[in-house]
């Protein structure tokens, strides 16, 4: 088992009418207020720019640099948010106070990440008054306090977490130094900061509404490039970053932005329908390659040309420096899929390589994609202008924060910085090997074996019969969709595959029509056409309309499947301190159990099976987990508990989880199937005397002794009573409880290893009298409620019954 299916809710009735408000809820959107401020995402509910500190410092340092006619230099950065937020400050002082400021992008080699004392100096030579950080600055102490000798103000905008302290500039605006709870521009990007500062700006100077109404057109197009900046940065878009997108892209149609327009009409997009994934895959990238190959100014200089053939150069250059980071970027993949072939990733747990020949701007993106591969954490290492210097790029798994592993490693490495998902890092070269120990030690520490499977998440279940355009009007409300606001994913359960076939160059893709012939396209796996021709199939899906030819058609653009029955894919869900790991019904479950426990994360469980035989032979293959039918073993320290066998109750199913997984978390493996219903039937009958039952074993016993003595030893009553040929099923349980009735009705009395015989009356019994009896009796009703508990396919229901037990 390589892979898992989360998924977060599971309803019985949905449609297109209910599902706007069932995705509300899941985004914890209850009130009115707060389902209108999402689905409006209007620029009216934007928060007020005074909450970040120093703003108003800021503001009031800019004005006096506008009325004295200083010299302004914006510091940027070299990836697309340092970009966009230069064009941003760029295009707002040009256009609302006619001045033209000066900027400033490093080179990602020569100058490196941030404020740099070499440009420092040399702004002080070009005679700068103020300078104005955007997408970095807030680490650049030295840097700052050299401008501060040199007679330079400097405002830092910037959205990267600070450290303790903060650099004595004139003003710092960052996020995070907000207090207010709740803030809702706590995760804008560099750009996002930097439009706050205009927005700043125009209630403090231009408060009167004429000449604010002229802002209106310019806001159209810093928020174009607000939208750009904060998509590419993979900004959470939710909240206020939800605002800058949406609107952003309503007005790609006229953005006013020369440079932007013709890269758009070069790539082939249709601009007045721009969406936020295709700034991400498609519009960002070039804007990036011209920072990772060469130098970023390629890149500002389309965003704020106003010359038509000017932005068609440079569009087409940006474009092909895009390709060749694509073709450098395969060959970096490549190399290091060769160098993994030596490696044992199973023992390392990563993937941590370093080349000569590899280019320090693009090892992020194939360590991107061998993340993707191989599901394990990748720092790839390229060399700096110092060739005994390395830069590394790192990329992390879900479970880890690469960010929290770099800081435990921090002792070795010349400086790091970034987030959960990625991060940064220079290093000499000898301090490589040393850097893979102590990561390792991190990993070892900090991650289990199935923090290291692939999982693919699932916002809701869905009937595939009733799926229509109107559903993907419903999903439309929610755009734009990125990180922080995926598009839903939804679960489509046995469905039949017809007509499959592949497509595409070397027939990477896959095509194939499911019921009411509708399409599913699935990118990137034309080699399963085989494996799912003419299969039932579970998928996770997005349905979307397929413009064509004129004509919209609905789709399902296919995220991952499992054939139905066949893969041990285990659908998952968690709630409270429970995992349901969902195994149900597979027509061979041995088969499935030998897969959990010999190819996946699982190396110690304990197994609840009703089948003595295959379970010592289950104890002679697999001596590392644990077998058992009855409570035995007094350990409970067992990361898995698997149900390979039906539970008897709700009741009997809680008491095992209690005995056998005491972990906070409790993770487990439902494996059995409805086949075993009539087993377990028989099971309770076999232990639930019936009062003919009863009645028939009063009478075998009075019989059998009424001319013997009153004494009767209870093994020699047994042995007869299984040679008796006037019982249709005979166990050692029903002889018990049998035994145990009648004598809480005093019918016999029972003195160690004797029953006497002697006492009791010959009148009819009224077994209902027995706590022993109503309690068996009560077995099969409770088995029949549990047996439509235990196999309702929406999972939470039950683990909502097992932990308020």
């Amino acid at each position: 088992m390589n892979k898992l299916w989360k998924i977060k809710s599971y309803y019985e009735k949905i449609n297109s009418e209910n599902l706007v408000d069932i995705l509300l809820k899941e985004k914890n959107l209850n009130t009115e207020e707060a389902k209108k401020k999402y689905l409006d995402a209007d620029l009216k509910y934007l928060s007020d720019p005074y909450l970040i500190p120093d703003m108003d410092k800021a503001v009031i340092r800019i004005e006096k640099a506008l009325k004295f006619n200083e010299n302004i230099l914006v510091y940027g950065d070299y990836d697309v948010d340092g970009v966009t937020s230069t064009a941003l400050l760029y295009h707002y002082f040009e256009e609302r106070f006619n001045k033209k400021i000066k900027y400033f992008l490093p080179d990602r080699i020569k100058d490196g990440y941030g404020l740099n004392e070499k440009a420092i100096k040399n702004f002080a030579e070009q005679n700068i008054d103020l300078i104005i950080t955007v997408d970095c600055g807030i680490t650049a102490f030295k840097e700052v306090e050299l401008a501060n000798q040199l007679g330079m103000d400097i405002i830092i905008t910037d959205h990267h977490t600070p450290s303790d302290n903060i650099p004595e500039a004139s003003a710092v605006l960052n996020h995070h130094l907000v207090t207010k709870k709740e803030y809702l521009a706590k995760d804008i990007a560099g750009v996002g900061t930097a439009y706050k500062l205009t927005e700043a700006f125009e209630q403090r100077i231009f408060s009167h509404q004429a000449v604010f109404q002229d802002f209106v057109d310019l806001q159209k197009k810093l928020l174009v490039i607000t939208a750009l900046g904060t998509v590419a940065d993979i900004a959470p878009l939710e909240n206020e970053n939800r605002i800058f997108v949406k609107k952003g892209l309503e007005y790609f149609v006229d953005s006013g932005l020369v440079g932007l327009e013709i890269l758009l009409k070069n790539l082939k997009l249709n601009k007045n329908k721009i969406s936020a994934g295709q700034i991400g895959y498609i519009i960002a990238p070039p804007l990036n390659a011209a920072g990772r190959i060469y130098s970023a100014d390629k890149a500002l200089k389309l965003l704020i040309t106003k010359n038509e053939a000017e932005a068609e150069e440079i569009s087409k250059e940006l474009i092909s420096f895009n390709k060749e980071r694509q073709n450098e970027g395969e060959k970096i993949y490549q190399k290091a899929l060769k160098k993994i072939e030596d490696l044992d990733l199973e023992e390392e747990k990563s993937i941590i390589l370093y080349d000569q020949s590899w280019h320090s701007g693009i090892i992020g993106i194939a360590a991107s994609r061998l993340v993707e591969k191989f599901n394990l954490p990748v720092v790839l290492f390229a060399p700096d202008s110092d060739r005994n210097v390395f830069k590394g790029s790192c990329r992390s798994i879900t479970n880890l924060n690469i960010y929290q592993a770099l800081l435990y490693t921090e002792d070795i490495l010349l400086n790091f910085g970034g987030h959960k998902a990625a991060a940064g890092l220079s290093i000499k070269k000898d301090k490589i090997k040393e850097f893979k120990i102590i990561f390792k030690e991190f990993l070892e520490d900090n991650l289990d074996q199935e923090d290291y499977t692939a999982f693919e998440t699932i916002d809701l279940n869905f009937d595939f019969s009733i799926l229509d355009k109107n559903l993907i009007k419903s999903i439309e409300t929610f755009e734009p969709f990125g990180i922080g606001n995926a598009k839903p994913k939804f679960l489509f359960k046995n469905l039949k595959v017809n007509n499959c076939c592949t497509m595409g160059k070397e027939n990477k893709h896959l095509k194939f029509y499911l019921d009411n012939n509708i399409p599913a396209v699935a990118f990137n796996m034309g080699d399963s056409a085989s494996k799912i021709a003419g299969q039932r199939i579970d998928l996770i899906a997005q349905p979307e309309i397929n413009s064509w030819n004129g004509k919209d058609n609905l789709q399902l653009k296919v995220i991952d499947y499992r054939v139905f029955d066949m893969d041990i894919i285990p659908l998952v869900f968690s709630k409270k301190n429970f995992d349901f790991y969902d195994m149900r019904n597979k027509k061979n479950k041995e088969k499935a159990l030998h897969k959990l426990l010999t190819e996946s994360f699982i190396k110690n469980s304990a197994v609840y099976i009703n089948e003595p035989n295959y379970k010592e032979k289950l104890k002679m293959e697999f001596p590392g987990h644990y077998f058992f039918s009855s409570f035995q073993n007094e350990n409970s320290d067992f990361d898995y508990l698997i149900f390979y066998s039906l539970p008897f109750s709700l009741r009997h199913m809680q008491d095992i989880i209690d005995k056998y997984n005491s972990a906070e978390l409790k993770k487990i493996v439902l494996l059995f199937s409805e086949s075993e219903i009539d087993f377990n039937k028989k099971m309770i009958m076999h232990s639930c005397p019936s009062e003919k039952m009863l009645n028939n074993f009063i009478l075998f016993i009075r019989k059998n002794f009424k001319q013997e003595s009153t004494q009767i030893n209870l093994n020699e009553l047994q042995q007869r009573y299984f040679k008796s040929k006037n019982f249709s099923f005979k166990t050692k349980r029903l002889f018990k409880e049998m035994l145990n009735i009648t004598a809480e009705l005093k019918v016999f009395q029972i003195e160690g290893e004797l029953l006497n015989c002697s006492s009791g009356g010959e009148n009819e019994l009224d077994f209902k009298a027995s706590i022993r009896y109503n309690k068996l009796s009560r077995q099969m009703e409770k088995f029949i409620r549990f047996k439509e508990e235990i196999f309702n396919e929406n999972l939470f229901t039950l683990i909502e019954k097992v932990s308020n037990i």
